[in-house]
């Protein structure tokens, strides 16, 4: 283990909240740590430069509170908030794209127990503003859990797509013109009914999105077969017990992106891509954990150049998962702020090239940062 996996495990299990003392001792990264003030209710966050100065900026949702919070980041790992806005019923899952082709950052919101996406446009400088069509209408069912928003098909134009558990897949919505998209989807069958967490990355290597889902009992993977026009072909990895949240990433320096998959059921699974659109079960790495896995975030923690993950888990745990050429090794910890750990995000907020960890609860109004400290 490399100094600064050292030093994550030893500031994460200090009941100083990452605070200096051990820290100092051993000689390796240190963490300041702030909390933020964000709404209620099983919170989602993206990051991104929303008001085009070269800083990475927050955007929280707020399940409870129906709205999104948006804060300024300085590049120096502070935060500031600088704004409140509606986004309809129930805002679980967050996305960010241009959508519309202007040059600034514009949100997807998944309103869950209804049957709309609530489209935001960004104006560049940190505002965010409804348009005739930012109440999108969906023809899935039940209603959304989780967006993203890619260029699917390789027509230039950003696309929205969205979970549809009772047509056991996703649904396309092409996108079009002045940030619109198709009314009517195309079905992406992905094998079984995926609820939370389903990721897209080229996992074969042939410069299309491919689509990965954690069905109820298995693991969908969708394969881009066209560069013109939406065609998949769909495999499954089973049996998986309850698998909740899905990630892509590469993880042990070999350039084959890698799945890692989160289970209500007490376990991480890490199987490593062989570049060709397979995992390889054999290999996979498996990680004991807490019941009650629920986001995955992917950044680099200890600055290595590999991606390394962390999970978020309701029971009170967390998972640092360091991606590694020869091991995949983790860490849990817990933080005494907090209880419920639900919405997670990696990224470098200082610049130091080490991702920085932001954890917000699911159960009250708080969301923990830590920023490692520059060397």
């Amino acid at each position: 283990m490399n100094k600064s996996k050292i030093a994550l495990f030893f500031l994460i299990n200090s009941l100083s909240c990452f605070y200096q003392a051990r820290a100092n001792a051993i000689d390796v990264t240190t963490y300041s740590h702030s909390l933020l003030n964000v709404g209620s209710g099983q919170p989602s966050i993206s990051v991104c430069d929303f008001d085009s100065d070269g800083n990475l900026d927050v955007i929280v949702a707020n399940y409870s509170d129906n709205n999104i919070i948006t804060f300024k980041g300085n590049g120096n790992g502070d935060l500031l908030e600088v704004g409140r806005f509606p986004v309809g019923e129930n805002p679980t899952g967050v996305a960010v794209s241009d959508i519309n082709d202007d040059g600034n950052v514009d949100v997807a919101i998944a309103n869950h127990e209804t049957s709309y996406v609530t489209l935001l446009f960004g104006d560049g400088k940190g505002d965010f503003k409804t348009t005739p069509h930012s109440v999108f209408k969906t023809d899935l069912s039940p209603h959304p859990h989780l967006v993203r928003l890619e260029d699917l098909d390789g027509d230039s134009k950003i696309d929205l797509i969205v979970d549809s558990r009772t047509h056991n897949g996703l649904r396309f919505y092409k996108g079009q013109v002045n940030g619109r998209f198709e009314s009517v989807s195309t079905l992406i069958d992905t094998g079984g009914d995926p609820y939370r967490g389903f990721a897209i990355n080229d996992i074969n290597a042939d410069e299309l999105l491919d689509i990965v889902t954690p069905n109820q009992r298995e693991i969908g993977i969708a394969i881009n077969t066209s560069s013109n026009k939406l065609s998949f072909k769909l495999k499954t990895l089973t049996p998986y017990d309850a698998p909740f949240a899905v990630e892509l990433a590469e993880m042990n320096g070999d350039e084959n992106i890698d799945l890692i998959v989160a289970s209500n059921g007490s376990l991480i699974t890490i199987i490593p891509g062989d570049g060709f659109g397979n995992f390889l079960e054999k290999n996979k790495t498996e990680i004991k954990t807490e019941t009650g896995a629920k986001q995955i975030a992917i950044g680099d923690i200890d600055g290595d150049g590999l991606k390394d993950a962390l999970v978020s888990n309701w029971s009170g745990e967390l998972y640092a998962v360091f991606g590694g050429k020869t091991k995949i090794k983790a860490s849990s910890f817990k933080l005494p702020s907090i209880p419920n750990p639900w919405g997670v995000a990696l990224a470098d907020l200082n610049k130091d090239g080490k991702s920085d960890l932001i954890i917000a609860d699911g159960n009250t109004k708080l969301a923990a940062v830590y920023i490692s400290k520059k060397d």
